[in-house]
């Protein structure tokens, strides 16, 4: 900035008590080359599109795993098909359950005779025929037989096996919610161990879009902007920003979540999408723009100078802008010596 611009600054521009507003005399604006332009309604105004692809919300992709170890006998679903909840995914056979069976009916067996000595044994105490020790003794073999009945089952139940498919080493692999098959791990013949992914499941109601954008762009994107699907009437609403950006390609990624209806969209699927305006669009010469703080903003004119509007920036060429916010179609704003004002700005009204 040369000499004159600078004592203009220091010495003659002064600053209204609201922090956005900057006093500029008629002839203090002439010295420094600030000319104005009305902005212009634009009613048709589309922001700048960008490509998004449709993934599943953290919480709703999940797994089905091999209970056991085994063979895949069958797999009952296809890739895109809608499976209920408690639906049979695929079924397997496995060497190692009709021990699992055999082991539980002992664990009955066994828990059955346990209570039958317990209860003979109260019996007899209570007529006086053997020590208290006795009955002590038989209760403790009571509550270890129940407490290895119990787990006999949990370990069943977990798995999701009846008795008499466990007499018959026969897995089903049920579906633990309603959901959309995404992929088949496994194929039937195959032979998997315990916890081996076989399907991959999402719940089609929890989706979001995903978009990569240079961080110039990204910069102006806030948590709980809207983001519109070109071709439909979905609103996704913006619920992260990358805090980094990709070595390779520069960008940030942003991830907006979709209202959880039934629509058109399917996970992997790229579509176009465009931010929404908050407020009325307008275009205004490029120069007007500025950038401060990650934030666009533009100088409205005002009685006694200029005031810091910020605006949400929906497109951009070499010649103009179109932005979305608080504007004026009667009130200018300024589109050249915006670094001076935003230089007053930021050194008495802005901050850094």
């Amino acid at each position: 900035m040369n000499p004159f611009v600078a004592s203009l600054l220091l010495g003659l521009i002064a600053v209204s008590a609201q922090a956005a507003d900057v006093v500029l005399a008629p002839t203090q604006m002439q010295r420094l080359g600030v000319r104005e332009a009305l902005p212009v309604e634009a009613k048709s105004a589309l922001a700048t599109p960008w490509s998004a692809r449709v993934v599943a919300s953290p919480d709703a992709e999940w797994v089905a795993t091999a209970p056991a170890g085994g063979v895949v006998v069958r797999v009952t679903v296809a890739e895109g098909q809608q499976v209920a909840a408690g639906a049979i995914l695929a079924e397997l056979r496995s060497a190692d359950l009709p021990d699992m069976g055999a082991a539980l009916s002992q664990a009955r067996t066994a828990a059955e005779l346990a209570r039958g000595n317990r209860e003979r044994d109260r019996t007899l105490h209570a007529e006086g025929l053997i020590a208290e020790r006795r009955v002590r003794e038989s209760e403790a073999a009571a509550a270890q037989a129940d407490a290895a009945l119990a787990a006999a089952q949990s370990r069943l139940r977990l798995m999701g096996v009846s008795a008499a498919d466990a007499s018959a080493g026969r897995v089903p692999v049920r579906a633990t919610a309603a959901a959309t098959v995404l992929e088949r791990m496994a194929l039937p013949g195959q032979r998997v161990n315990e916890a081996d992914p076989l399907l991959r499941l999402v719940d089609a109601g929890k989706l979001m879009l995903e978009l990569n954008l240079p961080v110039a762009q990204a910069a102006s994107v806030r948590e709980g902007d809207l983001i519109e699907v070109d071709g439909s009437a979905l609103r996704a609403r913006v619920t992260q920003t990358g805090w980094g950006a990709s070595d390779a390609t520069q960008t940030v990624r942003i991830r907006a979540e979709l209202p959880p209806t039934k629509n058109r969209l399917r996970p992997g699927e790229w579509v176009k999408v465009r931010r929404s305006a908050t407020a009325a669009a307008w275009s205004v010469p490029a120069g007007a723009l500025l950038h401060h703080d990650g934030r666009s903003w533009v100088f409205m004119r005002t009685a006694q100078g200029f005031r810091a509007v910020e605006v949400q920036l929906l497109s951009q060429d070499s010649a103009q802008a179109t932005v979305s916010g608080a504007l004026d179609a009667k009130s200018p704003v300024a589109v050249s010596g915006v670094a001076a004002i935003k230089a007053v700005w930021l050194g008495h009204g802005g901050g850094e």
